[in-house]
This record gives C-alpha cells, structure tokens and sequence, in this order.
C-alpha cells in the first residue's frame, strides 16, 4: 500500500456544504504535493480550487461619459 495526499478544496458555501473539488497529488511528500498543487493552479494556505482561489483582478481605468468643462457654463 503506498500514501498519496490528496487536497480538498475548502471554500464553503455556507450552510450549503463545501466545495467537491479534490487534486490526488500523487506524491506522498507534503512540499512536493503543495508544489503539484500550485502548478495546477491551486492556493495553499486555506488550499482552495482555482475556482475559489484568490486572484486579484486588475481595476480598469476610470472612463468619464461627458467630458469636464472647466470654468462657468454656458446656457
């Protein structure tokens, strides 16, 4: 019999239950299973999916719908 360490996802979803997303590693070494994981796009810490891991979205630029005028306006 040989150990693999399989990651769980652990995002919940509050009274629903958690997340059913697993990864089997196929390493029986934890530094060699986070590094599988991280490679196929996984968080570790609280291990999440890619799914549910935290990736920080790029904020656009701030675009106006009418351009400022400056000074007093016309009537």
């Amino acid at each position: 019999m040989s150990l693999v360490l399989i990651l769980r996802c652990d995002a919940s979803y509050g009274p629903y239950g958690t997340c059913g997303v697993y990864l089997p590693t196929g390493s029986a070494d934890k530094d060699e299973a986070y590094a599988t994981a991280a490679r196929a796009g996984w968080q570790t810490g609280p291990d999440r999916c890619p799914a549910h891991a935290y990736r920080p979205r790029p904020v656009p630029p701030v675009r106006h719908l009418h351009p400022t005028t400056k000074g007093t306006p016309t009537r």
